[in-house]
């Protein structure tokens, strides 16, 4: 958007009296004896805030309070403000349809948007917040009903045009009409522009008996017009100038996020983004955009975006701009994946082994393309690594696992990254806990694209052997592996990290419900990965899905030997349903 240092308004404050506007003649009038020359007063500046502590804030408040908060955050001085005070708490019937036309006026004008609720809640803050401003007019929308005389006590009150015509000879400003209707509300305010402004114009919602389109209680909208315009002060906007630089601030939004603020922060040039989750994380497009403002302020608009403390985390891991194969920060939704599951030793222990380094990363990509023409998300070649791997004997620490050296995996994981290809390195840790053995592959977990992967089948009691049972592990265990990892994640400021738990029976996780799905910094997978037919590896996936803790994305594992028969690309993603989210392949 930019930003100009206008002084086009030639417009002058008129009371009720009926005093003459001033024509914009360019011929030398002798002032009045006791006239004082208006070139010599200084024209009011709209001030935008220059916070340099780049906050990273989020403003989750009512539409009111969180429009407030964005005015104070972004601005420290402006002679004019719009103000639109409700009718209704939800959509935009009646007058409420005045909030489109606000947006713009706000947008065009570079000036803040405050609200007003339907209830007259937050106009002692509205007020505060004109006085701090030092606002000489306040442009008016919305409820005629509203407290309009304690707004206008100390200053002048415009009564908003609501057309392309009066846009221009009211505020000055030229506009192009676009009918906008309320889903796609937020995406047209987050693009409002100054320098190419659109009129945003919201069909007001049909009566329920009638079908007419304003609140009868209302009367019709030229009632509503002059009965606000009955209480105005003033018929044209002073002269004052627009910011000359836009605010440095990036504001992100999702589709429920508040309306109001965003025009506040397009009005003062912010970059706006919508996004599809409350996650500065979640798409390449918020990556980039915080990644390109490392010392901004960052506000999220909403309670999507969750508490300060984690909006700020998660802002600082966008910052780095490092993002995992197939774009942004968070596993899943934003894409599935496809594996092949192994160990470099050997094709004994899966599909992984059974050729060279670059044999892998090529078949791995060629099989996860199998899978897009079946999916919307993009699907990303991975490799489930296994680090630690389940033995006969107990071995020189006896817990019955072999750790496999760091350097034999680091070529593995180097590769994969250049590639393009996710890695999670996959334990079986015998008779010792997850966790001792995890934290020996820290260097390796602390690579942005690499994450975890936990095996209860080979976790074992200490009487216990492999392959004479199936093992199992508490869900406090996963939990204090998770906390771990997460930790790491959050203070490496890593993009978020895959964590799969394999199971293809339910009591190989004990107390499955109290697992800890707090971390953000996370994403836990729960893996089926038994074999069998495919009417048996059904029946199990239905009995894991019955009891999946919410929030957990289900992943499939397919068997090139030991399914009968093992499923299709196309059969895995139409015929397992929900449609897994991981498939790995042994």
């Amino acid at each position: 958007m930019p930003f100009s240092s206008r002084t086009t308004r030639t417009l002058t404050i008129v009371g009720l009296t009926g005093a003459l506007a001033l024509s914009g003649c360019t011929a030398a009038v002798p002032p009045a004896p006791d006239a004082v020359e208006t070139s010599a007063q200084p024209v009011p500046v709209v001030v935008l805030a220059d916070d340099t502590t780049a906050p990273r804030k989020v403003l989750s408040d009512s539409e009111a309070g969180s429009a407030l908060q964005m005015s104070q955050a972004l601005y420290e001085e402006s002679p004019v403000a719009v103000v639109f005070a409700r009718d209704s708490a939800t959509g935009y019937a009646g007058t409420d349809a005045d909030l489109g036309p606000a947006a713009s006026a706000a947008a065009g004008l570079q000036v803040p948007l405050l609200v007003i609720n339907p209830d007259g809640g937050g106009l002692a803050e509205v007020t505060g917040e004109l006085d701090r401003l030092r606002v000489e007019t306040v442009v008016g929308y919305g409820s005629p009903g509203a407290d309009w005389a304690r707004l206008r006590a100390s200053r002048g009150l415009l009564a908003g045009p609501s057309g392309p015509v009066d846009f221009s000879s009211v505020l000055g400003l030229d506009v192009t009409p676009v009918s906008v209707q309320e889903p796609a509300l937020i995406t047209s305010v987050s693009t409002l522009d100054s320098s190419d402004l659109r009129l945003l114009e919201i069909p007001p919602r049909p009566g329920p008996a009638t079908g007419e389109t304003t609140d009868p209680a209302l009367g019709s909208t030229s009632d509503v017009e002059r009965s606000l315009a009955d209480q105005a002060t003033a018929a044209t906007l002073p002269d004052f100038r627009a910011p000359v630089h836009p605010s440095p601030a990036l504001v992100l939004a999702t589709a429920s996020s508040a309306p109001a603020p965003l025009a506040t922060a397009r009005a003062a040039g912010a970059n706006v983004q919508v996004l599809a989750a409350g996650d500065p994380r979640s798409t390449p497009a918020a990556v980039d955009a915080v990644s390109a403002l490392p010392d901004s302020p960052v506000f999220g608009i909403g309670a999507d975006f969750g508490t300060d403390a984690d909006f700020a985390d998660h802002t600082a891991v966008a910052a780095t701009g490092v993002q995992l194969p197939g774009g942004g920060q968070t596993v899943f939704p934003g894409r599935r994946m496809v594996a092949l599951y192994g160990h470099p030793s050997g094709p004994f222990l899966g599909a992984l082994g059974e050729q060279g380094i670059a044999d892998t990363m090529a078949r791995v990509k060629d099989l996860a393309a199998q899978y897009q023409p079946y999916s919307d998300e993009p699907v990303i070649p991975a490799l489930d690594l296994i680090a630690t791997v389940a033995s006969g004997a107990a071995g020189p620490d006896g817990n019955y696992s072999n750790e496999t050296p760091v350097a034999d995996l680091m070529p593995w994981v180097a590769a994969a990254e250049k590639a393009g290809i996710y890695v999670v390195l996959d334990f079986q840790s015998g008779r010792t806990d997850f966790l001792s053995q995890v934290r020996m592959y820290e260097e390796l977990l602390t690579r942005p694209t690499v994450g975890l992967a936990l095996d209860p089948e080979w976790r074992l009691t200490p009487d216990q052997v492999p392959l004479e049972q199936i093992g199992t592990v508490s869900a406090e265990e996963i939990n204090a592996t998770s906390a771990w990892l997460a930790h790491l994640t959050r203070t490496r400021k890593l993009p978020q990290k895959m964590l799969m738990v394999h199971q293809f029976r339910v009591d190989m996780i004990s107390n499955r419900g109290a697992l800890d799905l707090s971390h953000s910094e996370l994403s836990l997978t729960l893996h089926a990965d038994g074999h069998g037919t495919t009417a048996q590896k059904l029946e199990t996936w239905k009995a894991l899905q019955d009891t999946m803790p919410a929030g957990v994305w289900p992943s499939w594992k397919n068997f090139y030997d030991e399914d009968k028969p093992m499923l299709t690309p196309e059969q895995t993603y139409t015929e397992v349903a929900p449609k897994p989210w991981l498939v790995t392949y042994q």
